[in-house]
């Protein structure tokens, strides 16, 4: 796991999925991009419902 924006987190670290992970393979190993999560733990950095691309535009 990598989380940025923070030192690296231990195995007890809260990982709150949001129930939406997309982890990547990067040098051979599946690894989740994640950061801060609010008071503790982490989460990935991607959202589980993003906002589109020129959402509202015509």
């Amino acid at each position: 796991m990598i989380v940025l924006g923070a030192p690296p987190d231990g195995r007890e670290t809260v990982v709150h999925t949001r129930d939406f992970v997309r982890p990547q393979w990067q040098a051979g190993e599946l690894m989740l991009m994640a950061t801060p999560y609010r008071a503790a733990g982490i989460a990935p950095c991607e959202v589980p419902d993003p906002t589109p691309c020129r959402a509202g535009q015509h």
